[in-house]
This record gives C-alpha cells, structure tokens and sequence, in this order.
C-alpha cells in the first residue's frame, strides 16, 4: 500500500479502535471506578446529511448513557432542584465521561437515525465533579412535626400554655422541629399514648407530652419578700402511630421573682431550657428508626439497577433513596432509604415484583432487606 494512503488510513483506525471497540472489549469495566452501560440516541433523520444524522445521534446516545449514571447516583428529587447545573455542569461535556464505546446497532428509523452503543462511563470523575456541585450530600434528617401537650401547674394554680410550654416551643424551633398544634377533635387531657396513636404520620411524627410544676421553697421572708420556686418537668417523647416512647427527659431549675407567678414562671421557663438540650439528638434517632439499607446481589446490568431505584423512589412511604456503592462485576448494590407508612417486607415485595422472574427475598430483618435479583446472586 502506497505509504502516503498508509499515513491517512491509520489514524482513522486508531479512532474506530478508540471510539468504538469490539465487543469483547466493553464486557467488563477497566476497574471500579468505571460502570458499563447501554443507551440509546436518535437524531431528525437528513438525507441530504446522513453523517451529520449519524453524530447527532451519536452525541444523544453519549448524553443518555452518563444521565443514566447521575440518574443511579443522585435522587429524583436532587436532579429536579438542581437542574439547570446538572446540564451545564455535567450532561453538557459528556466527552470527559465516556471513556470509550462500541456501536450496538444504527440508522434510519422512519423520519429518525437511531444509534445504541454500549459506554465505558468513568464515574470516579462523574462521583467527583457531581460532588463538587454538592449533589452527593446524604439526605438531611429533616424536620420533625412535634404537637407539645405540657400540662403546667405553679402551686395548686393549672397555667394553660405557660412559661414551659412556650419555652418548649421556642426552643425546639430553634433547632429545626416543626411545632404543630393538635387538631380540635384531639383533647389535650387525653392520655397522651392513646393522643399519639390516634395522630396520623401526616399529621406529626412525634408529641411531646408530660408534666411541669413548680412548688415555693417557702423562704419568702427569708427573702425580703421575694419568691423563691423550684420547678420540675418530665416529659415523654412518643411516636405518632405506634404510640412507643422514644425518650423521656426530666429537668429541675429555680427562679427568684418578687411575685409567685413570676418565680414559678421562670422556673418553669428555665427547666424547659434544660429540656430543650435533652431533645436535640431526636431527629438522628427518628431517622435511625426510619432508616432501612437494602443489599441486592445477582444484579445483570447497570441499566436494571436504575429502573430498580426508579421503582424503588416511586413507592408511596419510600424517600431519600441513597445509593451506598454498586460493584458491576459482582452484580451487588447497597442502597439506604427512609420508610414512613410501609414496612420493610411491603418494600421488598413489591421490589422483587418490579424486578421479575429470577427475583427473590433472600432476607427481611428489621430495617435490613436483602434481595437476590437471580438465582446465582444468592
């Protein structure tokens, strides 16, 4: 062959080599910091410009395979927030993505050209760059509904929403929970399980209940006058809808005032202070309750992992699905998720249904759920 069709000829075959790739060369990913997947592109069919056809769907089918992979490694909701950078960020230089790929099949499909390729996608560079956009973060705890019913006394004097409950209120505010109020058909005397088994989930999910009193130490003319209170509050921290009590708090606290009223009310104020501390941790340990970790083994492809966590994120009770780690070549990932209203077993029902034949549940404990997507990923 002639040398100078020879110096023509060979770059454009190291591109083919580099682009498309035989088969055997994309069964598997370059390490773990690669995924494989299949996507498909189509473009407006041009006669007049089949090349141009050709590449627009080309392009399109790149795009698809690294919005499957954002698509497995950031929520639902996270993708609908931060649109706009996800596509200028990511989805708009999809090049630095894709490693390489190989043509499945292509052309024309009435007025379009499809193309479908298998993509070696790097994700270690998509992990790093999609966290750099802050769209990895794990979920925040959230913020707690809490209805209080604090029954408060100073002396033998009941103060309806007094000095603690206000306190209380205030407080818990201040540190992310949501105060609701109880719904009229609710009486506050109730016994306070039965108030929180009788709430819904939509409603609140915890209540805060329990009894504050103040008491004079009696040393009035010690203090020129003055009086002296000591108050006392123990409180219950329940579920809605089991009607379980997750913590309990007890705090006592002094106040010196020249009225009772005013004595008692500061201590009462100061010892729903102390209370408010105690009840910070509550949002971990309601996530905690809340937080269930599946294992999937036996999983065939990346592409039915993500219509495994679409599924998964559509099942009314399920939020914040989180993809822990996904080993291509052994078929195993680990997910996280928060259930309210379904149970761990609803889940993985319904999940091995989504999944089809070859599905199983190989275990259900708890919060913890393992699935088996075949037979030989037991």
């Amino acid at each position: 062959m002639h040398k100078k069709y020879l110096s023509l000829l060979l770059p454009l075959a190291l591109l083919a080599a580099g682009c498309s790739g035989s088969r055997s060369r994309l069964q598997k990913a370059a390490g773990p910091s690669d995924e494989i997947v299949e996507a498909e592109g189509m473009a407006p069919y041009n006669a007049a410009d089949v090349p141009g056809s050709r590449a627009a769907a080309l392009a399109a089918a790149q795009r698809n395979a690294v919005e499957l992979v954002v698509g497995v490694y950031v929520t639902g909701k996270t993708r609908v927030e931060k649109a706009v950078a996800i596509e200028n960020r990511i989805l708009a230089h999809v090049q630095g993505y894709v490693k390489r790929y190989q043509v499945l099949s292509e052309g024309k499909n009435g007025n379009v050209y499809k193309v479908r390729i298998r993509a070696l996608v790097s994700t270690e560079k998509l992990h790093d760059d999609l966290d750099s956009l802050g769209l990895l973060r794990e979920p925040a705890l959230g913020n707690p509904r809490v209805a209080i019913v604090v029954h408060e006394w100073i002396g033998e004097k009941q103060i309806s929403n007094g000095e603690a409950t206000r306190t209380l209120m205030q407080g818990l505010i201040d540190k992310g929970f949501q105060v609701v109020t109880l719904p009229s058909s609710i009486q506050r005397e109730n016994d306070p399980v039965e108030i929180a088994r009788t709430l819904n989930r939509g409603q609140a999910e915890l209540v805060v209940a329990g009894l504050a009193r103040a008491q004079s130490l009696g040393y009035e003319k010690k203090l020129g006058g003055m009086s002296s209170y000591r108050a006392a509050i123990n409180i219950r921290v329940i579920e809605v809808g089991s009607g379980q009590v997750l913590s309990t708090v007890s705090q006592v606290a002094s106040g010196m005032e020249g009225t009772p009223e005013i004595a008692g009310g500061k201590a009462l104020g100061k010892a729903a202070e102390l209370a408010v501390v105690d009840l910070a941790s509550l949002p971990e340990q309601l996530s905690k309750r809340s937080l269930v970790t599946m294992k999937i083994t036996g999983l065939t492809s990346f592409e039915k992992l993500s219509e495994v966590l679409t599924a998964l994120s559509a099942l009314s009770g399920v939020k914040d699905v989180f993809m822990r780690s996904f080993n291509q070549s052994g078929g195993e990932a680990h997910l996280e998720f928060h259930i309210d209203g379904i149970s761990s077993q609803e889940v993985a029902g319904q999940i091995v249904k989504t999944g089809g034949t070859g599905w199983s549940i190989y275990q259900v404990e708890g919060r913890t759920i393992q699935l088996s997507a075949s037979p030989a990923g037991r």
